[in-house]
Formats: structure tokens, sequence, C-alpha cells
């Protein structure tokens, strides 16, 4: 059979897609005339490459080198260039490519479809250049459907009258440090930086997180930085990056300099980065390393408390104070803290700002506690985040109390402690998951208990007493309006209707089993009770769990979320003792429960 020429770094499915285009058919057709699929060799699978060679059609060694191949990758993951990428990185909508290698292509030849070839390491997002020309990488098409993105030719004969009038070309640019080793790295060689011991796609987005952050050094919006200049913003992140942890370090601690503080949260100090880190990446281990750090970093550098969160993980105590932390909690003018801290040898003089300005929350306790300044009633709401009639409720329902008696009595407005604020905001926020949006079913405590009709108290009283375990702690709110409940746990817990419980479904979701499978299996084989009552829609009978069921299971079991409310300790932290020490889920018959466990074992093990 007739073949064309290999171009170099060239793919599998370009290369089978200028073939088809010789022979006046397109890719899916050709590669199903000789037993495979199109999709199977865009995929690099062995045995599709080795169907062609059946009828003579040779893939070149060289070509198999630059294509990403799902032969001895995991599930929906792609081996190129001995690296590791998610498929949908490297299988984008969005074909990218150099007009100038194109137009190489072209030369000497009179068909565009047959002649022009797309590399493989423009699939990869992070090359932003080609190096040969210094042209950046530009779009060619966009496709949705998978087969038709990657028969190449179709789209190259259609743009070739475009990218032979310079149509595609764009201003050309010095590679950079980070275009350099990038490029490097695909080719198999290494330069040493601290970089490359870690899996190289997480490394370049690492590279283009903390670029991003970085940029607040230079523009007050760095997020909304376009991918076409990313190529700047990697190679900020890149300069830092690959000398190792110190000069990481070293940078976050430069952009807590910049304007703004721990009170406008981390998603503004750390621009993408600990959005990522956080939320997109926390399952995955190539970037634990880079959570690591950053976790380290705040850990020693923010004031974070009971309410706050960490890297997507609730804060159970607080380690460090800074002084305008302190003043919220004590009430104490900043300036005047400042002053009573450095006289009492707590903090020195630094020149830090009052919200960056940390020292030891429990070392400082007894210099706090014997400073703390009764304030009014308007400031006490506004230090838990709370609007005056949210405040005069939970007063009314006898969740707050002044620390002196009434205004008539003592002569003063300044008759609350803002200590006791900040211990309520605690008890309430202890285990609180961190929600980024109110979805379905989380609702704001105050409409909570407003659509039961209820006092925000009994709602309250029910998350102290740990009856209530599904909280959310909005990340766009801080204190009382952070706090969110999903109402129907709210319901099944404080519903006026005493028959009524929760479904299967909807318990295991507030006790942290996220496959309710698992709880059926539980309550059948007799582990944990249930009751069956009519389902008041559809008039059948099915199993709930009420208030009484639900009660039995806490004193029996925990789920790593009710344990880590209940000792005040992330589960994260828990479940690693747990593993350290070989105590295993529950699973007396075989059956997999999830991680449920023996509340016996977890309390000799936490008491």
């Amino acid at each position: 059979m007739t073949t064309i020429q290999a171009r170099t770094r060239e793919t599998i499915a370009s290369f089978v897609s200028r073939t088809a285009a010789y022979f006046h058919v397109n890719a899916a057709a050709f590669s199903m005339d000789k037993n495979t699929s199109f999709q199977s060799l865009i995929s690099g699978k062995a045995e599709a490459v080795a169907a062609l060679e059946d009828f003579k059609v040779r893939i070149s060694n060289n070509v198999t080198a630059w294509s990403p191949t799902s032969t001895a990758a995991a599930k929906g993951r792609r081996l190129f260039r001995g690296h590791t990428f998610p498929a949908k990185v490297l299988q984008g909508s969005t074909m990218r490519g150099c007009p100038h290698c194109l137009r190489g292509d072209l030369k000497g030849q009179d068909n565009p479809a047959v002649s022009m070839a797309m590399r493989g390491h423009w699939l990869v997002p992070h090359v932003t250049l080609c190096l040969k020309h210094q042209h950046p990488m530009v779009t060619l098409w966009k496709e949705s459907h998978l087969i038709e993105r990657f028969d190449s030719a179709a789209h190259l004969a259609l743009i070739a009258p475009n990218i032979i009038a310079g149509h595609f070309d764009e201003e050309i640019r010095d590679e950079t440090d980070f275009d350099i080793w990038l490029d490097n790295r695909l080719e198999g060689h290494d330069e040493g930086n601290w970089l490359e011991q870690f899996p190289l796609h997480a490394a370049c987005n690492f590279c283009l997180m903390l670029g991003t952050s970085l940029l607040r050094h230079e523009m007050s919006a760095p997020s909304s930085v376009q991918p076409e200049d990313y190529w700047g913003v990697y190679q900020m992140g890149f300069e830092v990056a690959k000398n190792g942890e110190k000069a990481i370090q070293d940078a976050l601690m430069g952009l807590q300099t910049l304007p703004g503080g721990p009170h406008d949260g981390p998603k503004k100090i750390f621009p993408k980065m600990y959005e990522r880190l956080a939320y997109d990446y926390v399952d995955d281990p190539d970037y634990s390393t880079f959570r690591n750090i950053l976790r380290t970093h705040m850990c020693e550098t923010w004031p974070l408390g009971v309410g706050d969160e960490l890297l997507g993980e609730p804060v159970t105590e607080r380690r460090l104070h800074s002084v305008r932390t302190a003043a919220q909690a004590t009430g104490i003018d900043q300036r005047r803290l400042r002053k009573i801290l450095i006289a009492k040898g707590v903090i020195s003089e630094t020149g830090l700002s009052y919200a960056w300005e940390i020292f030891d929350a429990q070392k400082a306790e007894e210099a706090l506690r014997s400073a703390t300044t009764l304030i009014t009633a308007k400031a006490f709401a506004e230090g838990i985040g709370a609007t005056r009639s949210q405040f005069d409720l939970l007063v009314s329902g006898g969740v707050l109390s002044p620390k002196l008696s009434s205004l008539d009595e003592v002569g003063t407005k300044a008759i609350w402690d803002p200590a006791e604020g900040v211990d309520f905001l605690e008890s309430v926020f202890l285990g609180a998951a961190p929600l980024r949006s109110a979805q379905h079913g989380w609702e704001h405590i105050a409409k909570s208990a407003m659509r039961l009709k209820i006092g925000p108290e009994e709602i309250i009283r029910a998350i102290q007493s740990k009856r209530i375990v599904r909280i959310g702690n909005h990340a766009d709110y801080d204190g009382y309006s952070a706090l969110y409940v999903y109402h129907d746990e709210v319901c099944s817990i404080l519903s006026p209707e005493p028959t009524m419980g929760q479904n299967i479904e909807l318990f295991s979701k507030a006790v942290g089993i996220g496959q309710p499978r698992r709880m059926q299996r539980l309550i059948s084989n007799g582990h944990t009770p249930a009751t069956e009552l009519e389902n008041p829609k559809l008039k059948t009978r099915q199993r709930y769990v009420t208030r009484e069921d639900a009660d039995a299971f806490h004193k029996k079991f925990y789920t790593p979320r009710t344990m880590a409310q209940a000792y005040g300790r992330s589960w994260q932290a828990m479940m690693a003792t747990l593993r350290a020490d070989g105590i295993s889920p529950f699973s007396p018959d075989g059956e997999d429960y999830g991680s449920l466990f023996e509340r016996t074992l977890i309390d000799a093990k936490f008491k």
C-alpha cells in the first residue's frame, strides 16, 4: 500500500488522517476498513496500530513516540513522552498549532490535506510557543466531537488558504526558560531542578498557579489574564518554583506584604492557587507536595480560627491570633491592643499590619483575658456577623446574653463580652463543611428556622448537641451570616411531626456516608435500626430513620464526619491516626459499609 512520509513529532491520528485523505476517505472509514477504529488510534492503542500494519500501513516509531497512548495508562489517563496526563487535557476541543510549521509542510506539495501534519507537543496545553519559529501556538479549529476533531486533514484543507496567506500569524516572541525546560522534558532531558521530581502536568499547573498569584505584584485582578498571555505567567511561577520550597515560601510571604489581609480570604491573597489546591486537585496525589507547602505556610502565618477553612478542611482550633482577630475577640481597639501585647512581650515591633501581626493564641490567652473590654450590642452583633434582627432573635431565644445587667442598671451600653461571641461561633461552626455556594438543600439558619416556624435557637441547640450534623460554612460570608444548614435534616430532627423520620438517603448524606446503599446494607444486616412508615406522597411503606433510630446509630457508630465533630479535630488527621494504628472500618460480616467505625473503639483511642 502507498504510504506518505511522516513529519517530525507527528501523531498517529494526524498520520492516519493524512493517509486516509490520500485515498479520498475520512479517517473513521479508513480505520474501519483496516479492522480497527479511529478512536482507538487516537488513543494510541498498540493493537490498533498493529491492525494497520496487518494491511501494510506502517506507523513509524517516531510517530508512535510522539502520540499519546492509553496503553499501560490508568483509566482516564494518557501516557505521552513518558509523562502522564489526564486524557481530557490532551483531547480538548481546541486544536492548536504553529502556522509556520504547517506552511513548511506545504513546500513542494499540492495537496494540503495530505501534506500538512499535526504535532504531538501541540496537544500539551502548557506548550505555548513553537521553539523552531518562535511563534505562539494559535487556535486552528474547534470541534466538540472527538473523531471529527482529530481527523485533521479535512480541517487543514479548509484553512490552508488562510495559513498560506498568513492570516494565522501572530507576533513572534523570545522563548522563556519555562518554554525551553518544558520542551526539554518532552524530549527526555532534565536540568536537575526541584520541579522535576513531580509529574510534569502537575508541575506545569503549579507554575501557572504560582505565577497567577505572583501577578498580584503587577495587577489587581490576576485571575483575569487571558490564555494567550499564560506564557508569561508560567515563566513567573517557574522562575520561583524551580528553586524549591524555600523560594516558594518566600514568594508566598511576599504576597502577604501586598494590600489585603487574612480577612479577605486566601482566594484573594493566593488567586487561582488556593482554589485549585483546595478544591480542584484536593484528591489528586500529584499535587500533595504543593498542597502541603501552602498548608504549612498558612498554618505558620495565618490567624485561622474555628469557622475558617484550610485547603477545604474546617479549622477545629485556633493556633494563632493576629492583632486584628484578637481585637475582635477582646473588644479592644487594635492600636491599644498592639501596645498592650508589646508591653507584655507577646509581640515585638515588626511593622506588620494588624491583620498579619500574629502570635501564639494559647500563650497569649491570659494576657488577652485580662485585657478584654466589654462592648455594645451593636458592636457585638457586627463582631459575630449577624444583623441586628438576627442578633435580637438569638438574645430572645436565650442563645446569647450580656455579661452585665441591663443598661438601666449599670448605666452603660457596653455590657457584651466579645469573647463569648467567639465561643458561640466556635460552638456552631465546629466541623462545618466549607461551602463554595449554597446549592440545593442548603439554607441559612435563619431562613431554615423561618420555614419551620421555629426560633433559630432550636436549630443552634441541636447543632451544639450534635443532633444536627450537616453544617455548612459559606465562603462568601463571615460569622453567623455564613452559617448554613441542610434544611431536610433540620426538618427531620425538629419538625413538629413526630412520626416522620429521614429517608435512608438523606440520613446517609447527613452523617457522611456518600453511598446510601451502604446504609441500606447496614440496616438490612441488623446492625442499626430503621422504622417502616408510610410515605406521605407515594402512600407506600418504606424504611425511615426516626429520631430514636438515629440516636441508636450514633450510640454505636462514628463516621469521619461525626467523629470530627465530636472531637473537634479534622477527619483527615483522625483517619490517618486510625490507619497508622491498624483500626479498620466496621465489617464483622465481610460487607463493605464504607468508612464506618465502632464508637467504642474511637472513644477508647481519642478520649
